[in-house]
C-alpha cells in the first residue's frame, strides 16, 4: 500500500496545479481573514470567536480555490475579484450601519437599503466621512487581485512567462476532481451552520451567538459573513421543535430583602381614605359589629382563558411543534388578577413609542409636562427598553407585548399571524378601530404593511393622507395634525411613533437647531445638549396632547402609555453616561429607560422591581380590564404576583440581581447574598425558553390552534 501512496503523494506535490492551489488558497484566505479581522476591530466585536470565524473562512477559501482551478486564469481572477468586491462592500455597508444604529442589518434589511439611504442620507454621508480611513482599508483587498494579475502574480499551472497566460485544457483541474472536495467542504460547512439556523437555541446556536435578537453577539462569535449566511439559511430551514422548551429547571428560592417603600412624589396631595384624612368618618359606633366584608371581585381570579390543554395535546399529537408548545404553556401558572384589575375599565388608550427617549432627559424645568406625568402616574424606578430590530423592535414590543426575535422583516411577518392579545386585537373585539400615526417614513421598516396587519389604520409621512414628517417635522405637529381625528370619538385607541428625537445629535439636526438656545446653558458636551434639544420636541408634543385632552374633558378617562423604542444609540456610551451622571454598562444599564402610565387624577404608584417594555402590554390590559392570557406573553402585569424577569441582549435582570451574559457573572442586588449556580442556570433556561416560545408561536401560528378557546 505504501508503495502506491507515497509515489501518488509525491506526484501530487510536484504537480504544477498543486502549487497554484496552495498559492490561491493562501491568497484567498489571507484577503478574507484580513477583511474579517479589520471589520471586527473597527466595530469593536473582536473576541476569541474570531478563531471560529477563521475556520469558516478557511473552508470558504478552499471551496473557492477548487472552483477557480477548474476555469481559465482570467475567469478565476474575475470570480475571486467579484467575491472579494462583494465582501468588501458588504463590510463597508455594515460598518456604516453599525455606526449609525449600533447594530448589524439582517438579510431582509438589505432590500430596504435604498429607503435607509433616502431617509438618513445626511447621517450616512457624515458617518462614512468619519470612518473614511477604515472604509479605504476595507477596500484594499479589491485592488490586490488586479495588481497581481497585471504583474503576473496570479499564477496558472503552465509557464508563467506570458502576462495573459491561461490554463491549457490539459493543465486545468478537471471538474470531476473538484466536485468531490467541494461537496465534502459544503457538507462540513453546512452540517455546522444548518442546526444553528434551524433552532436558535440549540447548544451549537448558542455558541454561535444566535440566541440574542441582536446580531452583535453572532458577529463576535462566528464573524460577519457566517452570521449573514446563518440568517439566509434560517429562511429555508427550521426545526419542528425547540431544544429548550422541555425539562426547564425549577427556580431556587432566593431571599429578597424588603427595602423601604419610597414616599409618594410631592405632587400626590390627595385624600387616600386612610385614618387622618380630612373626610374620615369618626362617628361610627365602636360597639357595632362590623359586617363581614365582601371579597373583592378579582379575588381568586386569574388573567387566563379556560383552555383545555389535555384535549389539545390529544388533538395535535401528530404535530410535534404544536404538541411541545401545548405541553410548555400548560406547565405555566397564569398571573392572578389584583386590586388594579379593571381600574381603568372603559377608558381611552394612547400608546407612544418615543424615539430614543430616556428618563435621563426628563427635567422639572426643561420638561415640566413629562416630569408631571412621570411622577403623577405609574413611576417605574427600574425600567428598560428592548434592543434588537432597531426602532421597529421597541415599537413592536409595546403594541404586541412580544420582544422581537429578528429584524424588521421578522416583525412584519409576525404581524401577519393571529395575535389575539395585542392592544389592537382587544380593542377590535370592542368594535373600536385602532389608529396609528408616525411623522417618519410611511414605508420604512415596512410599517405600511405591519400596522395594517395588526389591525390599525396607519398614517405617516409620504403615505396616503400624508402627515407632516421627515427631518424638519416636529412631534408637536404630529399631535396637532392628528388629534382631531379621534378626540371626539366615544372611545378610542391611538398609537404614536415619534421622530423628532432621532439622531444625529449635533446642531446641524433641524430639531436640535430649533431648540439650541434653550439648552445652551446646560453643563453637557455638544452631543448631549443636542440630544436634549431634540427631546424637547417630545415635551412640547405631550404638553399639547394633555392640554387638548383636558379641554375635551376626557383627560381623566384616557390612559397614556409612554416607552422608548431603544436607548439613544446616537450618543456614545460615554455621552449617555454623561447624561445619566454615572458610568453605564452596555450590557444592561445603558438600556435603562422611562416607562410611564398616566391618567389625570390617578393615585401615583411607584414600581421598584425591574420592568421593561413587554411588561406594558399585560399591565395595561389588566388596568383596562381587557381579557388576556398571561401565560402566552413574555412580559408580566407589574401589579401581579408574577416574577419580575427582564431579558436584554446582554443580560438577564431579576429582583435578585443582574446576570451579565457577556462576562458570565452575576451581580447581586442590594442586600442579596451569594447566588447559587442553580439559580443562574435556571434563569438562563427560563430566558431561552421564553425567547424560543416566541419564535415557535410565530413560526407555527400557534394562536390559530387555540382560536376556539380565545374567540
Amino acid at each position: 500500500m505504501s508503495r502506491k501512496i507515497f509515489p501518488f503523494i509525491k506526484s501530487v506535490v510536484k504537480n504544477p496545479i498543486t502549487g497554484v492551489a496552495v498559492y490561491r488558497f493562501g491568497l484567498f484566505s489571507g484577503l478574507f481573514l484580513y477583511t474579517e479581522l479589520l471589520f471586527q476591530i473597527l466595530t469593536g466585536t473582536m473576541s476569541s470567536g474570531f478563531f471560529r470565524a477563521g475556520l469558516f473562512i478557511l473552508i470558504c477559501s478552499a471551496m473557492l480555490t477548487f472552483i477557480s482551478l477548474c476555469v481559465p486564469r482570467l475567469a478565476a481572477m474575475l470570480l475571486a475579484g467579484i467575491t472579494i468586491l462583494f465582501i468588501s462592500l458588504l463590510s463597508i455597508a455594515q460598518l456604516i450601519y453599525s455606526n449609525v444604529f449600533h447594530e448589524f442589518f439582517n438579510i431582509d434589511k438589505m432590500s430596504a437599503g435604498g429607503d435607509a439611504i433616502t431617509q438618513f442620507n445626511d447621517i450616512v454621508i457624515e458617518t462614512a466621512l468619519n470612518n473614511l480611513p477604515g472604509i479605504l482599508a476595507l477596500l484594499l483587498p479589491v485592488f490586490v487581485l488586479p495588481v497581481l494579475y497585471v504583474f503576473n502574480r496570479f499564477p496558472a499551472a503552465d509557464s508563467p512567462g506570458s502576462r495573459f497566460n491561461r490554463f491549457p485544457v490539459t493543465r486545468q483541474l478537471k471538474i470531476r476532481y473538484a466536485v468531490l472536495p467541494v461537496i465534502l467542504l459544503c457538507v462540513l460547512r453546512y452540517s455546522l451552520l444548518i442546526p444553528a439556523a434551524a433552532d436558535s437555541f440549540s447548544p451549537r446556536a448558542d455558541r454561535y451567538g444566535q440566541a440574542d435578537a441582536s446580531r452583535i453577539s453572532s458577529v463576535s462569535a462566528v464573524g460577519l459573513f457566517t452570521t449573514m449566511e446563518i440568517d439566509l439559511l434560517s429562511y429555508f430551514v427550521s426545526s419542528d421543535i425547540s431544544s429548550v422548551l422541555d425539562d426547564i429547571p425549577e427556580l431556587p428560592v432566593i431571599s429578597i430583602p424588603v427595602l423601604p417603600t419610597p414616599s409618594p412624589p410631592p405632587e400626590s396631595d390627595k385624600d387616600t381614605g386612610l385614618p387622618g384624612d380630612p373626610e374620615e368618618n369618626t362617628d361610627e359606633d365602636p360597639e357595632q359589629p362590623e359586617p363581614e366584608p365582601e371579597p373583592p371581585p378579582w379575588e381568586g381570579k386569574f388573567n387566563s382563558f379556560d383552555i383545555d390543554f389535555e384535549a389539545l395535546i390529544e388533538r395535535d399529537a401528530g404535530n410535534r411543534g404544536l404538541l411541545q408548545l401545548h405541553e410548555y404553556f400548560s406547565s405555566l401558572e397564569p398571573s392572578a388578577q389584583n386590586e388594579k384589575t379593571g381600574l381603568f375599565e372603559g377608558y381611552n388608550l394612547i400608546t407612544i413609542s418615543a424615539e430614543a427617549f430616556t428618563g435621563w432627559a426628563i427635567d422639572p424645568e426643561l420638561t415640566p409636562t413629562l416630569y408631571m406625568i412621570q411622577h403623577n402616574g405609574v413611576y417605574f424606578e427600574d425600567f428598560y427598553s428592548v434592543y434588537g430590530a432597531g426602532t421597529i423592535g421597541g415599537e413592536f414590543s409595546l403594541v404586541t407585548g412580544f420582544s422581537p426575535r429578528g429584524s424588521g422583516g421578522w416583525c412584519t411577518s409576525a404581524a401577519a399571524k393571529y395575535l389575539p392579545f395585542t392592544f389592537a386585537s382587544r380593542f377590535h373585539e370592542l368594535g373600536i378601530q385602532p389608529l396609528a400615526y408616525h411623522n417618519g417614513s410611511y414605508t420604512y421598516y415596512d410599517r405600511n404593511i405591519m400596522f395594517p396587519r395588526l389591525g390599525y389604520i396607519f398614517k405617516a409621512f409620504g403615505g396616503p393622507n400624508s402627515i407632516p414628517g421627515g427631518w424638519s417635522a416636529r412631534d408637536l405637529h404630529l399631535i396637532e395634525r392628528t388629534i382631531d381625528e379621534y378626540i371626539d370619538m366615544d372611545r378610542f385607541y391611538v398609537h404614536y411613533m415619534t421622530f423628532s428625537g432621532h439622531s444625529n445629535y449635533s446642531f446641524g439636526n433641524p430639531m436640535a437647531k430649533l431648540n439650541r438656545e434653550t439648552v445652551e446653558h446646560l453643563p453637557y458636551s455638544t452631543g448631549v445638549r443636542a440630544y436634549i434639544a431634540c427631546q424637547l420636541e417630545f415635551e412640547y408634543a405631550m404638553a399639547y396632547l394633555i392640554e387638548r385632552l383636558e379641554e375635551a374633558g376626557i383627560a381623566e378617562h384616557t390612559v397614556i402609555v409612554i416607552t422608548s423604542d431603544h436607548y439613544p444609540y446616537g450618543l456614545t456610551v460615554g455621552q449617555t453616561s454623561e447624561l445619566a451622571g454615572r458610568q453605564l454598562d452596555s450590557s444592561y444599564s445603558l438600556h435603562e429607560s422611562a416607562g410611564i402610565i398616566y391618567v389625570k387624577g390617578m393615585e401615583p404608584e411607584i414600581i421598584s422591581s425591574p420592568a421593561y417594555v413587554p411588561d406594558m402590554t399585560p399591565t395595561v390590559l389588566n388596568l383596562l380590564g381587557l381579557p388576556f392570557d398571561s401565560r402566552f406573553l413574555p412580559g408580566r402585569d407589574v401589579f401581579s404576583d408574577a416574577m419580575p424577569f427582564v431579558y436584554l441582549s446582554g443580560s438577564i435582570i431579576t429582583e435578585a440581581g443582574i446576570y451579565d451574559r457577556n462576562r458570565r457573572n452575576f451581580i447581586p442586588a442590594e442586600g442579596v447574598g451569594e447566588i447559587p449556580d442553580e439559580y443562574i442556570a435556571a434563569i438562563i433556561a427560563i430566558d431561552a425558553a421564553r425567547k424560543s416560545a416566541i419564535e415557535q408561536i410565530i413560526r407555527l401560528d400557534y394562536f390559530e390552534s387555540l382560536r376556539e378557546y380565545i374567540d
